[in-house]
Order: structure tokens, then sequence, then C-alpha cells
């Protein structure tokens, strides 16, 4: 399973700083990556745009959210994080991180929790 991760309203670094924040989490270390906007005819380059975490069903995906959740209230930044995974999103930012835990969990959670029984 695959996660989508934007940060919007923050500071230029911020996106990068979540990178390297969620590489630090043994159970994330190298599923983090940094997916760059199209760069246009008159830019010379482009800009990190959107992270992606691959997780499988486990604990990872509690992790994510709660790493998702610790970073963003040690940050002094207006920033939101929009969670995107299996067609379904979240967006939260400081003053809602402490109440989106459970619901961010829920978008993570793998779709194996929706296969027939």
């Amino acid at each position: 399973m695959d996660a989508g991760i934007r940060v919007t309203g923050g500071n230029d670094g911020d996106l990068i700083a979540l990178h390297d924040w969620l590489n630090s989490e043994d159970e994330l270390r190298g599923r983090v990556g940094i997916a760059e906007a199209v760069i246009g005819e008159s830019e010379l380059g482009s800009l990190p745009e959107l992270l992606t975490v691959a997780f499988s069903a486990g604990g990872a995906g509690s992790v994510l959210a709660s790493s998702l959740i610790t970073w963003l209230k040690t940050r002094q930044t207006s920033a939101k994080i929009t969670v995107e995974s299996d067609g379904r999103s979240v967006t939260f930012d400081i003053t809602t991180a402490h109440d989106l835990r459970p619901l961010v969990e829920e978008v993570l959670r793998s779709g194996d929790d929706n296969r027939p029984r």
C-alpha cells in the first residue's frame, strides 16, 4: 500500500524536513520518497511536491500516523498535511492534529481490511 503526503501553507523546507523526519523512523526508513513537480518550459528546475510512503499491512500505518502528528506538533508553522491512500484523504493542521489520529489511521488502513470475509 502507498500513501501520498502533501504539505501546504508552511515554509519552503517543510516537505524536505518531513521527509527526513519520517526516514528517521525505523519502520519507515527507506520507504519514503519525494516526487517532484513537472518542470515547465520557463522553469530551470522542479520543486518537491509530494512524499510517497510505501508500507504493508501491520503497524507501519500507525507509526506513520503518529509520526506525522508528532512532526506537525513540533513545528512552528501554519502548514497543513494532506494524507491520501486508496482514494481516501484527510487534511489536518497543528490545531486539529490531536483530534485526528483515528481518522489518519483509517485513511492509512490497508486495503486488506476491505476484503470480503
